[in-house]
């Protein structure tokens, strides 16, 4: 993650003139971007001859090395081959930022990042915010202590399954260095649904045959959930600070929960058409 994007930030400021009437610089609401909102994207990024789709693969919850080096190692000898590199985003939570195998994933092209210590569900709960911001800082100062790696992401815990994503998150924690002055400058805990509202989009990459919208059933029927924007797959400004980059619908939380199963080839097909949506094939899928 961190390779892609930061060349991504550098020249996204200037990508797309906003109105000067637009407070986005000032509010930490984190839904406001929509389908007409300014797109954010670049020659250098989504839109360059021959770039058809980015895709940000990012796996939750490390605490040790041994079951995600198990589980991501086909995956990675994969990326080699296609990209000479294995660029997979590893949110952690708990480290040894001396394990020496972080030192080979580094040089294959993964990226270190953050998911708190603890992994609080929802984050800002039971009304301690010193708590909160402590799993958070933690986590933090721990990667950043990594050899050859510097933390610039972070992903909230369970934000697939619950409202756990909070404005005061990005105001107060976020958006504030921690004790030792370590800071992260992309978050990416909301989550984009693909939607048939788009007319420019092809009915068959949004639709199912039955009439019904694609990537809309995967939002948990069986609970309130409002942590997602609508057809917004691109990069844009929480706060001032914060770049988010939001999670393409579903994530493998979501499609299980929907399907009642691990793997489904339903999940599969339907991530292939999310990153087949022209013009709208930013993705960043997490892996639980």
């Amino acid at each position: 993650m961190r390779r892609l994007c930061l060349a991504v930030l550098l020249v996204l400021v200037a990508a797309v003139p906003v109105p000067a009437d637009d407070d986005y610089r000032r509010d930490f609401n984190p839904y406001y971007p929509h389908r007409t909102y300014a797109k954010l994207i670049t020659p250098q990024w989504v839109g360059e001859d021959g770039v058809e789709c980015v895709v940000v693969l990012a796996i939750d919850d490390m605490r040790g090395h041994e079951k995600w080096e198990k589980f991501l190692r086909p995956i990675l000898e994969r990326l080699k081959k296609i990209d000479g590199r294995a660029p997979v985003s590893i949110m952690t939570c708990d480290i040894d930022p001396k394990q020496e195998h972080l030192q080979t994933w580094l040089k294959e092209g993964l990226s270190l990042e953050t998911h708190t210590v603890d992994h609080p569900c929802p984050l800002l709960q039971g009304g301690d915010f010193a708590k909160a911001k402590s799993t958070y800082d933690r986590c933090v100062d721990q990667l950043a202590e990594v050899p050859n790696s510097k933390p610039v992401a972070f992903r909230t815990p369970c934000c697939d399954s619950l409202n756990t994503v909070s404005p005061r998150f990005y105001a107060e924690i976020f958006n504030k260095t921690t004790a030792k002055g370590n800071f992260l400058t992309i978050d990416s805990s909301v989550f984009n649904l693909i939607t048939a509202n788009d007319p420019e989009l092809p009915r068959e990459l949004v639709m199912e045959s039955d009439g019904s919208e694609r990537f809309r059933k995967y939002l948990p029927a069986d609970r309130t959930f409002v942590n997602y924007i609508e057809d917004y797959p691109y990069p844009y400004v929480i706060g001032g600070t914060c770049w988010e980059f939001p999670c393409v619908v579903p994530s493998d939380w979501s499609a299980q929960h929907h399907h009642k199963q691990n793997a489904s080839p339903i999940t599969l097909r339907d991530w292939k058409a999310a990153g087949a949506v022209p013009s709208r094939s930013s993705i960043s899928s997490t892996m639980q």
